[in-house]
């Protein structure tokens, strides 16, 4: 199965802080830490494996964050940590809730806008 590139990883890490988007914690303080597509790979498209798809989360698939975001769907499609796969949005149009910089939008040369936290409508 094909992963995301260096240069993405990279710019994921950059940011990210090399921080838990979910939860704000260190990844160089956690024993396991993952990059989590926001729309499955089993979903693919052509943006799958592009920054603004990936996130750093610590964890594995079932531990941590990154097994909190799979085991709550309805609230991670709400917070943006999943974006669905069966949409025409993009996740770089879907926003996002981190922990350190609250709601924004990432795009996929590796940086994030603010925005105001989203209404009902906006997230559907």
């Amino acid at each position: 199965m094909s992963r995301p590139t260096r240069k993405t990883c990279n710019l994921v890490d950059e940011r990210d802080g090399c921080c838990c988007v979910r939860c704000g914690k260190s990844l160089y303080s956690t024993l396991t830490f993952s990059r989590h597509h926001r729309r499955m790979r089993s979903h693919s498209f052509p943006g799958l494996h592009n920054p603004g798809n990936v996130i750093d989360v610590c964890g594995s698939g079932d531990t941590g964050c990154h097994g909190y975001i799979h085991a709550h769907p309805a609230e991670s499609y709400e917070k943006g940590w999943l974006v669905r796969g069966n949409t025409n949005l993009l996740p770089v149009d879907v926003p996002i809730l981190t922990a350190r910089h609250g709601w924004v939008l990432l795009d996929d040369d590796g940086h994030w806008t603010p925005i105001e936290e989203p209404t009902e409508s906006e997230e559907s």
